[in-house]
């Protein structure tokens, strides 16, 4: 049995991935969010706040007598408040520091500590976004977690070299996707975020990314990670 835990699994992406993973006989998929709409005899919905602290701290992975493979994504993501730095509030970046950065990094300590001793193929896969390279006025709290994130790829890679079983690591940027964080993001105005054209354009222009196609890129990149480009990397579709 291949087992899935995915991160934001109630919307966008992590929906997708869900959706699609829970169509193969040998897939097993945890959820995890505050919300659930999935039932499937194949997915297990865990409810979490990734921006609670104890919530995070009191998951635990369970163990498995046996097992293909064992795979974490890292999803949830979130902008928080689309606002410069001085204009926003404690929580605001709290928050949103917690869900994209501090939740991820706990899952995958706890994930490698779990399951360092299994012998079947482990997987962290983390999405990243082209924000990690790009300052965006009014999304200083995303694009440093996402830039922090990428490097906490780079550097578990180089720990599990070490390792007598080591677990697989990458990033990948899945492109600008058609979800509610690009409905937020085409909300702002432009005193809160400068390039709010672009992100209109693309939709007006129907050059969004959708879920499915993006979840179905990334079970390829998961079943034959020869695929993927690099450590850390973008899909193009």
């Amino acid at each position: 049995m291949n087992y899935y835990f995915i991160t934001g699994s109630s919307s966008g992406i992590g929906k997708a991935l869900v959706e699609e993973l829970v169509k193969f006989p040998a897939n097993y998929v945890y959820g995890m969010s505050r919300t659930n709409y999935m039932v499937d005899d194949q997915f297990e919905h865990h409810l979490i706040d990734l921006s609670n602290v104890d919530d995070v701290k009191g998951f635990s992975f369970p163990e498995f007598k046996q097992a293909e493979q064992i795979i974490l994504v890292n999803n949830a993501g979130t902008l928080g408040d689309i606002t410069h730095l001085g204009k926003q509030s404690d929580e605001n970046i709290i928050d949103s520091i917690m869900v994209n950065l501090s939740s991820a990094a706990v899952l995958m300590n706890k994930f490698l500590k779990t399951y360092a001793a299994y012998t079947c193929r482990k997987c962290i896969l983390n999405i990243s976004s082209g924000a990690a390279d790009s300052p965006y006025d009014g999304w200083a709290n995303y694009c440093s977690a996402k830039a922090a994130l990428n490097m906490y790829t780079r550097v578990v890679h180089e720990e599990q070299k070490e390792q007598k079983f080591p677990c697989e690591i990458y990033a990948i940027a899945p492109g600008v996707v058609d979800t509610l964080m690009q409905d937020q993001i085409r909300q702002v105005d432009e005193q809160s975020f400068s390039r709010i054209d672009k992100f209109r354009q693309l939709k007006a222009n129907n050059e969004l990314y959708q879920a499915k196609d993006v979840a179905v890129k990334l079970i390829e990149f998961m079943e034959y990670p020869e695929k993927i480009p690099s450590l850390i990397s973008r899909i193009k579709l």
